[in-house]
């Protein structure tokens, strides 16, 4: 049974503060209020993220990608040290919604940078804008966040991490017009991330003359993916759609190769699979398990150097394209904050929330790790291009982009 799920509606009313008021410090005024930061202290910004879990390599390489945007600044901005206030999201609603409200308790947070799951970010964005604090999305792509009917609770999220509409557009055409297949079947797990996705999917791929055969879900927690593996074999597709999470996934990948009627089946998951722990968890299963990820390969020209930064602070290679979107979310977030911050004769500094806001949903042009930064009047800033990969092999500790998984499309 699918764990009960909240609505954008239901997000929104979650934890209704005090109502924000016009306020005037210094040489600002602004309409939600304006955060004080005398001379001498920190320009505090907040991360939430995945931090534990099975699916924590994604949130750590995030929050890693914004610690070196820090640090190609100085580690100051406008003369006033930086300062990085983190909490564990994991990836799930109650995590993003426990991480959120510690931010907004947080007076001293101008922005929240993150989550990396659209369930975190549907409950906690509406927490955190209720308290003026903007959220620039990391890793959180499903198409409703940034949808045009979004509810007001969100008019404080912006997303560095391209719409999923644009992932599933993307898959479909490699099942489609790259593969050739003409049937499928796709599972969800409920959450907003994976449904939102198979549900793009599945229109972009009956557009391209396909025919879904089966539309399943499980839950998040479940391990045993038999009775959902035997449904859709009773009709065979050529491909399954299978955007889960790590252990999930891990579980499908595992128990697909024990039913005979699916050996011809291909497995095309998402990147919330695009890591060591996939490998890990599903064994000498992964391999030809295919994955839709960032084409890091067509990261801009600041990216080489980037790596490097991250070998020599972290002793590893990033994975996959998490920690270039925490990058591009941590960029985005200074240049708003220099753009609106004012000083008085004391050197104290001021920034007007709806300010910061607004400026952030002004940003263009913008030089990132993944791209230009371009943000419309959703929040919708992404420019990052997929690619298609390939697991190789289920070896522990062989994981290396470009050779396990390797980049197999375009």
């Amino acid at each position: 049974m699918l764990r009960p799920l909240l609505g954008l509606a239901a997000a929104a009313a979650i934890a209704l503060p005090m109502p924000l008021a016009a306020e005037s410090l210094g040489p600002v005024t602004d309409d939600l209020g304006v955060v004080e930061i005398a001379k001498g202290d920190p320009i505090v910004l907040g991360h939430w993220g995945s931090m534990s879990g099975p699916d924590s390599t994604d949130g750590i390489d995030e929050r890693r990608g914004v610690e070196i945007a820090i640090a190609d600044a100085g580690g100051s901005l406008l003369g006033f040290q930086l300062k990085l206030v983190s909490e564990d999201a994991q990836c799930t609603a109650e995590g993003g919604q426990l991480a959120a409200s510690k931010l907004a308790g947080d007076k001293r947070i101008l922005v929240a940078l993150g989550p990396s799951c659209s369930s975190g970010a549907r409950v906690g964005a509406p927490i955190l804008w209720n308290a003026g604090v903007a959220a620039v999305g990391i890793g959180a792509s499903a198409p409703a966040l940034t949808a045009p009917d979004r509810p007001p609770g969100f008019a404080g999220y912006l997303r560095v991490v391209p719409n999923d509409v644009k992932q599933a557009g993307f898959a479909a055409n490699f099942a489609a017009e790259v593969k050739k297949y003409k049937t499928a079947a796709t599972i969800h797990d409920g959450s907003p991330y994976t449904e939102q996705l198979v549900r793009a999917f599945e229109k972009a791929f009956e557009a391209a003359g396909g025919k879904v055969l089966a539309k399943e879900a499980v839950a998040p927690d479940t391990s045993d993916m038999r009775p959902v593996l035997t449904r859709i074999a009773t009709t065979p597709p050529d491909v399954i759609f299978m955007p889960l999470f790590t252990a999930a996934a891990a579980f499908t990948v595992r128990q697909a190769k024990e039913v005979p009627a699916l050996k011809s089946t291909a497995l095309l998951g998402a990147g919330s699979t695009f890591s060591p722990g996939m490998i890990d968890a599903a064994g000498d299963s992964v391999v030809g398990f295919y994955v839709v990820a960032a084409a890091t390969d067509t990261f801009t020209d600041l990216y080489p150097a980037f790596v490097e930064k991250f070998k020599a602070a972290y002793g590893e290679a990033p994975t996959g394209g998490f920690s270039a979107l925490g990058y591009d979310a941590g960029l985005t977030a200074l240049k708003a904050i220099a753009a609106v911050a004012k000083t008085d004769a004391d050197g104290n500094l001021y920034i007007g929330r709806k300010a910061l806001r607004d400026a952030l949903f002004a940003t263009k042009k913008l030089h990132g790790m993944t791209g230009d930064i371009n943000c419309d009047q959703y929040g919708d800033c992404g420019t990052q291009v997929y690619a298609v990969w390939e697991f190789t092999s289920g070896a522990p500790g062989s994981f290396a982009t470009g050779t396990n998984p390797k980049k197999i499309f375009p």
